[in-house]
């Protein structure tokens, strides 16, 4: 390492983040995990917030060599490599040469890091980084204590051998990372609610998922409409992200087989997503995803477009006029979700992912607009989804839907999160945020 970023970066104030990261000048990039792009908006709003703040992301190698360069003003160290836990002795000693930053901000999901094994050696990385005197905060994405639930997601029956072994290890391995961390957070109450029957939930802090505001809004809806080929009165619906089974994916597709046309409106289904990043070497999945393309075989008003480049993400958004989520089970926040409150869109969730409207911020923005959590989420049947799409695209319901993703998208705002994160991580142990210092969003402890 340069000594003079070393001079630099190595201080007491510092920030020393452990994260997927995307690639220069990205922020969506393809070939790294959806967490990358939460992790560089969040610093970034740190920084734009504190200027003066110091921060050093310690992330994975993209060409299989070690890099080191500035970005955003923060400095960017890609020193191991994504399913090689013996990697990660190099990541410990880039973290022991910046023996002056005590705080580490860890984001944390399967898979994210690799495989099982490597997985599971990133609990004995955190030991290690609390032996050094680290103050350690992980930022867990997801929490889930039952493989069964996801079982067809994994490629396992629900009663084999190995299913009964991770869910043995699952609450032990969470109990394990989580015992030398400081502070916890993560992105939904259902999360903590999970957790802290596992680990003291006064460790717990609950930050909702940031809303990225700093997207394209010059871009009219028309235009995003010529540039994709779309008729400007069609009714399009918008399904974003990775194509996997427990996002439902295959569910939507089938469903709209029945569905091509509301009055006099033609509507369309677009898949804006591809592989799934974490899933795409697997059998069990190439099969999922070979049925899940030919399912749209045959349909016109169906398309699947494959991932979505960053400068493409706002056309596809500003061209819909409804994004649905029909999520089969409840892991995680929403990236897509947030997306979409990005962008202002209205949306739609399947009954399994109601819990991300069950915060107080969600349920206050649904009292502003005069919605209930029911005119929002549907039961995993065609007929349900359905009806609620038709009710969707009616001018008063379309109204009220698209002022709930507005109000709710400005609260939970990068930019508003970013002192609580501050708050949360520089303390040695946890106070309870005071919500009339910051108009924002749901935070618990």
């Amino acid at each position: 390492m340069e000594n003079k970023f070393l001079k630099e970066f190595n201080q007491e104030n510092s920030i020393l983040v452990i994260s997927s990261y995307p690639r220069k000048k990205e922020r969506y990039s393809k070939g790294v995990c959806a967490v990358a792009s939460f992790t560089k908006n969040t610093l970034l709003a740190i920084k734009k917030q504190n200027p003066d703040k110091k921060i050093v992301i310690l992330t994975m190698q993209l060409n299989n060599k070690t890099e080191i360069y500035k970005e955003d003003e923060m400095l960017i160290v890609r020193c191991f490599k994504r399913n090689n836990p013996l990697s990660y002795l190099n990541l410990l000693n880039f973290a022991r040469k910046f023996n002056n930053v005590k705080t580490v901000m860890l984001e944390f999901e399967f898979s994210s890091f690799g495989d099982v094994i490597s997985t599971g050696s990133l609990s004995f990385v955190v030991w290690a980084l609390f032996i050094l005197g680290k103050k350690i905060n992980i930022i867990i994405h997801q929490v889930l204590l039952d493989l069964r639930e996801i079982s067809s997601h994994i490629g396992l029956s629900r009663r084999s051998l190995k299913i009964k072994a991770f869910n043995f290890a699952l609450k032990r391995f969470y109990k394990f990372l989580s015992f030398p961390a400081q502070n916890i957070i993560v992105l939904e109450d259902e999360l903590k609610n999970r957790l802290q029957n596992i680990i003291s939930g006064d460790k717990i802090t609950v930050i909702p998922h940031g809303v990225d505001r700093q997207v394209n809004y010059t871009l009219t809806k028309a235009s995003a409409r010529k540039k994709l080929g779309i008729k400007s009165n069609d009714f399009v619906v918008l399904y974003f992200g990775y194509l996997t089974w427990y996002k439902g994916v295959d569910f939507l597709i089938k469903s709209f087989q029945k569905l091509n046309q509301i009055k006099e409106k033609q509507v369309k289904l677009i898949v804006a997503g591809g592989p799934s990043f974490t899933q795409g070497e697997k059998e069990h999945y190439k099969k999922f995803l070979a049925k899940t393309e030919g399912l749209a075989k045959g349909y016109p008003h169906i398309q699947i477009t494959g991932f979505v480049a960053e400068d493409q993400i706002a056309n596809y958004f500003k061209a819909a006029d409804l994004s649905v989520l029909p999520y089969r089970r409840f892991m995680s926040s929403s990236g897509p979700f947030s997306l979409a409150l990005s962008f202002e869109k209205p949306v739609l969730l399947s009954s399994n992912l109601g819990l991300l409207i069950e915060s107080k911020d969600a349920k206050e923005a649904l009292d502003k607009v005069g919605l209930s959590k029911e005119s929002l989420t549907f039961k995993l049947n065609s007929k349900d989804l359905l009806t609620k799409i038709i009710s969707a695209q009616k001018a008063s319901q379309h109204k009220k839907l698209l002022a709930f993703s507005k109000v709710l998208g400005e609260k939970r705002a990068f930019d508003n999160l970013a002192p609580i994160y501050l708050k949360t991580i520089l303390q040695n142990y946890v106070r309870i945020y005071n919500r009339k210092l910051l108009v924002s969003p749901s935070v618990t402890r």
